[in-house]
């Protein structure tokens, strides 16, 4: 079967299908990713980062990620360029390699998605939780439809808004069934309550 390649880009976050997300770019390799992106109108991956082994090595991007499109982009006062990117569709990489600039590339395969379920009552704590972070973040989720009775929105809110770690967020984001998503959310927020 064969695998579509795309541009990685490894972040301490991760962005669910749907979601949209403000990135800086000032990096040349990021630079060239979105000239590249914009010039081919291709989407980039982005998915949550692996620690690099030694000081010499870039960060690595783990095996689950999302497919992302541009949707916005500026120049920023300081000089670097900002992008909006809007989420698209989760993907399994089946292999990585690493161009001499340092940007990964990924050769993946796409994700099918669980179907969608109403968001039961023993999750409505979960609900206020997003509703306040949302609010607190403002743009651009604010500006964005909201859908606290989909499990999936829900789930995949929280896991973007969240100051979970990446590898956290990477574990959640490669979890197809969204109930099971807000099953484990659930008591990580408690924890963090209750520090």
């Amino acid at each position: 079967m064969d695998h579509p390649d795309y541009a990685l880009f490894p972040l301490s976050t991760v962005l669910f299908p749907g979601g949209i997300m403000p990135l800086r770019i000032f990096e040349p390799r990021y630079l060239d990713m979105v000239a590249m992106c914009m010039k081919g109108q291709t989407g980039f991956g982005i998915c949550a980062t692996r620690p690099p082994e030694n000081e010499h090595e870039f960060s690595s991007p783990h095996a689950v990620g999302t497919l992302v499109e541009i949707v916005d982009f500026d120049r920023l006062d300081d000089g670097a360029l900002g992008i909006t990117v809007h989420g698209r569709a989760r993907f399994e990489v089946r292999s990585t390699r690493q161009a001499d600039n340092g940007l990964w590339w990924g050769s993946v395969e796409f994700i099918d998605e669980d179907a969608d379920s109403a968001c039961p009552i023993e999750f409505s704590a979960l609900k206020q939780i997003a509703a306040a972070l949302i609010d607190e973040v403002g743009l651009p989720y604010d500006t964005e439809s909201r859908s606290y009775d989909s499990a999936s929105w829900l789930s995949a809110r929280l896991t973007e808004l969240l100051p979970f770690d990446a590898a956290t967020k990477h574990d959640l984001l490669a979890t197809n069934d969204p109930l099971e998503r807000l099953r484990r959310i659930r008591p990580m927020i408690e924890i963090e309550n209750t520090r």
